[in-house]
């Protein structure tokens, strides 16, 4: 099989089959995409770049690498409580691989569709290794948005679900890249919350995605809102029971993509409902907003826990 040119991989993979967008003027095969905003909207922008056998196994089939690049960035945009507008996407190739790019291009398409997110432009260029970076937007209404800076004292914590998944399967998806089960499924097609993302827009005090593992991504929003965060270990909704070895690993482990945020206990019963109308049954109030800066806790009744790890260093 021959191997496509630069536009022949555009036309053939990337132009055509994803969700469209009435607000799209120019779109893919262009120098720029055009965006014609609705007014009274602000537009949220994010980008995130995964690297082969650094953020997933080089060695994955192509479609699952897909589904996890683009779920993991629009990940951002449901912890913003940004509704989807689209996204570019940039690819580093090693080889130009048809059988490869059809995968992938498959991968992504179906994942676009369920998440609702057109396909807006990008680049391709060739590279030693294979890098993805997608790049997402979205609208806000004019002047609300989630920001991790807003946690009060007083504020109860929230977690939309269960963490801790991802990271006990992680040595089967590495011992088994092509593994595409329902036990693999928190790796590879990790839940992106959107709906519930802007459902909170109206509740919630601060929010974030859990990427890095929750206990350090609590940290940001405990720095940036200048309080701490004390969570109950008993009332965290994760993969395994307190009482299984790696439990602690549910807390560090990160990946798993679940909206942590901060609210008032006033708004407790609104977001139970909220919750409820996006069938997010182990949504749980965890802990509570300290006046702690920047501190991170987990009690075991009286008892404060220890780590050895926060979570997933970069550097």
């Amino acid at each position: 099989m021959s191997r496509p040119s630069e536009f022949d991989l555009i036309r053939d993979c990337f132009a055509s089959g994803y969700p469209l967008a009435d607000d799209l003027i120019t779109g893919v095969g262009d120098d720029c995409s055009v965006i014609r905003p609705p007014f009274p909207y602000d537009l949220a922008q994010s980008i995130d770049t995964q690297v082969a056998d650094v953020h997933f196994p080089a060695s994955a089939p192509a479609h699952l690498i897909a589904s996890r690049a683009l779920r993991c960035a629009a990940s951002d945009l449901a912890a913003m409580g940004a509704r989807p507008q689209g996204f570019h996407l940039a690819l580093t190739l090693p080889d130009n691989d048809p059988s490869w790019l059809g995968d992938f291009a498959d991968g992504l398409r179906r994942t676009a569709a369920q998440l609702g997110l057109p396909l807006l432009g990008g680049d391709t260029t060739r590279g030693t290794q294979l890098v993805i970076t997608v790049a997402v937007q979205g609208y806000l209404p004019q002047g609300q948005r989630l920001e991790r800076s807003g946690a009060q004292a007083g504020d109860d914590i929230w977690l939309s679900g269960p963490v801790g998944a991802a990271a006990l399967i992680l040595p089967t998806v590495l011992a088994a890249p092509a593994t595409d089960n329902q036990a693999t499924a928190p790796y590879y097609h990790p839940s992106v919350h959107l709906g519930f993302g802007q459902k909170l827009l109206s509740l919630a005090s601060a929010a974030m995605d859990i990427s890095d593992g929750l206990l350090q991504d609590a940290g940001h929003i405990a720095r940036a809102s200048d309080t701490g965060l004390s969570f109950d270990a008993c009332s965290i909704p994760t993969a395994v029971s307190r009482e299984h070895p790696r439990w602690s690993d549910c807390l560090t482990g990160g990946d798993d993509y679940q909206i942590l945020f901060t609210a008032s206990p006033e708004n407790a019963s609104a977001i139970e409902a909220a919750a409820m109308a996006e069938s997010l049954s182990q949504c749980r109030r965890v802990g509570r907003v300290t006046a702690e800066s920047g501190k991170v806790s987990v009690w075991d009744g009286a008892q404060l826990l220890n780590f050895q790890t926060q979570g997933y260093e970069h550097f």
